[in-house]
């Protein structure tokens, strides 16, 4: 890296860092959601055979969610978009 990257990235700010999926340790399903998206054989089968980064993002935005609710329902949403053939809203491509 050169002298001004390297300037930038030392004076970077802690609180800041860590933030991002791709930051990050890649997160698992909970056992409970995992067993429950393998329940669903056809859409498993499709996430499975998706690229890594879709699996590990689409996870991340399964997990990261603060209240169990809303892991469900992100986890409902993940498993009817793979059981379409389909990937989720947040990243479909254009």
């Amino acid at each position: 890296m050169a002298a001004p990257g390297m300037t930038r990235y030392r004076a970077r700010a802690e609180s800041r860092t860590g933030l991002y999926s791709f930051e990050r340790r890649p997160l698992r399903l909970s056992p409970p959601l995992e067993k429950r998206f393998r329940a669903a054989k056809g859409a498993w089968a499709y996430f499975q055979a998706q690229p890594p980064w879709y699996r590990r993002t689409s996870t991340f935005w399964v997990m990261s969610a603060k209240r169990e609710e809303t892991r469900t329902r992100r986890l409902a949403t993940l498993i009817d978009c793979s059981a379409r053939g389909r990937w989720i809203p947040a990243l479909e491509r254009a």
